[in-house]
């Protein structure tokens, strides 16, 4: 799908230069590359949210009691 950004010079003069570098094929791969990136921080801060609500629930420390059982000798 085609799509028209519009870039500050200093964001579009970096993107140059990893295309340049052949670190990415095109300025295309290199945005692609970069929604890739934010698609995973975006899921890691969810993940952390998820595990932080989780924890203090009381479910989290049943299930350590569970987790622990029959692991000590």
């Amino acid at each position: 799908m085609k799509l028209s950004v519009s870039l500050p010079d200093e964001d579009l003069e970096f993107l140059d230069h990893q295309v340049r570098a052949q670190i990415y094929p095109s300025r295309s791969a290199a945005l692609h590359a970069a929604v890739r990136m934010l698609k995973s921080v975006e899921l890691v801060d969810a993940y952390t949210q998820a595990f932080g609500e989780w924890s203090q629930s009381p479910d989290a420390q049943d299930w350590e009691h569970l987790a622990a059982d029959g692991m000590s000798q």
